[in-house]
């Protein structure tokens, strides 16, 4: 019995989530089909397939001039319009419902319903997600800086924990995904940071460096932490008063901003007692600990390890998250400047395209949305919808705005392309947009599983340490 229950607790935690993330893509696909469908058939466009999913087809029936499907792969699914797809010796001109004997105005309204429909429904999501507020941690809803990373650019110019960053680039920033974004898409060689310590405004030219994991640029600075932590039964910290899902804020006089701050403040305090500030249920707690040398660990320690699995429930309750109501019209827009922002950063190198993720990396950022909650699983609905929409919109052949443009140039020239000049730019258009997904499915890969598969195919270096635990203050 407790097998059965331990096992439908870990497929609740881990395929459940992934099985939703497929399921909210295969959604966001859908619905760009549906608008191209309904277009189509407002238009006159014969219509030959819609498809719940992809083949192999399970189940079916026809009417009018339509097969509707349900097939296996139910991600998404996909509409074959007549008349719409270039092969030797065949004009699909000659298709008199067909999409290319249609006119100029229809052709581009067809097209551009599929990202229309993503655009329209990342909106509405975007609107009941305002209703509500979006809830932030409150240590990314502002931008003060928890911990400057050893050896890195911005501790080399002198920023500390505890600086309030409030400008990039001569633009302000608000929260920190506003921080790190203004760093990664930036494409000029340095980057001026200005920021307030103790009341005084400061300001530093910093040159980024690359993620080598990520393929980011960055500068070595990361948010407060917000500290909740487990308890050693029988440890100084048990005895002292701290228990399970306390979040700590203060020690020794200091505020806390990072784990690794804490732990230098216990390890140079052996014997000698320390005042915790802690958070309970939103109530400040005071307790004295008074650190003791810890013969495995070969340190001082009181007892207590960072707690991972803190849900946004554990924030809410200590007072430690910030609903913030959006406009959904500026959260469509700055969905579409990111995007640009990124196509921008890869054509100047700024951004390494193997730091883009296809289907593998997107259900699992979903997966880890549907974990975190239902606003913030919308979210990232809405966030791929958008993306999705300005992807289409590219004015490259085989995406709905390489057929926009196609449209357009015909209309211009006042005669068709040639069947032939039309079927080898899908040849080759099609080619390089699965060499895409495949290189970047296989980013997706690597960044996920890639340790894995290399210790799988090479085994372990020889002499390579052996990974250790984390320890405990």
């Amino acid at each position: 019995m407790n097998s059965a229950l331990a096992l439908f607790n870990w497929s609740s935690a881990h395929i459940f989530p992934v099985v939703l993330g497929i399921v909210a893509l295969g959604v966001v696909v859908f619905l760009h089909e549906l608008g191209h469908f309904i277009v189509a058939k407002l238009r006159g466009i014969r219509v030959e397939v819609f498809s719940i999913g992809f083949p192999p087809r399970i189940w079916g029936f026809t009417r009018r001039g339509t097969e509707y499907r349900i097939s296996l792969i139910l991600v998404g699914g996909y509409v074959k319009l007549a008349g719409m797809e270039f092969e030797e010796g065949v004009d699909p001109r000659s298709i008199s419902d067909g999409y290319y004997a249609s006119p100029i105005p229809t052709k581009l309204a067809v097209c551009a319903s599929g990202p229309l429909m993503n655009f329209l429904s990342a909106f509405l999501i975007y609107c009941v997600i305002y209703l509500h507020g979006f809830p932030f941690p409150a240590n990314v809803a502002g931008t003060v800086i928890g911990s400057v990373l050893e050896h890195s650019p911005a501790e080399s110019a002198g920023l500390k924990p505890g600086d309030r960053v409030l400008q990039i680039n001569g633009s302000p920033v608000e929260r920190w995904e506003e921080v790190t974004k203004s760093i990664v898409y930036s494409t000029l060689p340095a980057i001026d940071v200005v920021f307030e310590r103790g009341g005084e405004r400061l300001s530093k030219r910093i040159v980024p460096e690359r993620d080598e994991k990520l393929k980011l640029r960055r500068i070595g600075i990361l948010p407060r932490d917000l500290i909740s932590v487990e308890v050693v039964k029988g440890s100084v910290a048990e005895a002292a008063g701290v228990k399970d899902g306390d979040f700590i804020t203060g020690a020794g006089g200091e505020i806390i901003y990072s784990w690794e701050q804490l732990t230098k403040i216990i390890k140079s305090r052996e014997g000698a007692a320390v005042a915790i500030e802690l958070l309970r249920k939103g109530n400040p707690v005071t307790v004295t600990v008074t650190p003791r040398y810890h013969p495995a660990l070969r340190y001082p320690a009181i007892g207590i390890s960072l707690r991972l699995d803190v849900s946004m429930d554990d924030l809410a309750a200590n007072g430690l998250v910030v609903y913030l109501h959006r406009n959904p019209f500026s959260q469509v827009a700055g969905n579409v400047r990111e995007m640009y922002l990124t196509l921008r950063g890869l054509v100047l190198r700024a951004v390494s395209p193997r730091g883009l993720s296809g289907p593998i990396g997107i259900v699992e950022i979903m997966s880890y949305s549907a974990r975190a909650g239902l606003l913030q699983f919308l979210y990232v609905i809405a966030f791929i919808s958008v993306n999705l929409a300005v992807l289409n919109l590219l004015p490259v052949p085989v995406l709905d705005g390489g057929h926009m443009l196609i449209a357009l140039v015909e209309a211009v020239r006042r005669r068709p392309l040639s069947v032939a000049t039309m079927t080898v730019m899908q040849n080759i258009f099609v080619a390089i947009f699965i060499a895409l997904m495949v290189l970047i499915s296989a980013n997706d890969i690597m960044r996920r599983w890639g340790e894995g598969i290399s210790r799988l195919v090479f085994g372990e270096k020889a002499g390579a340490p052996a990974p250790t635990p984390a320890k405990k203050p």
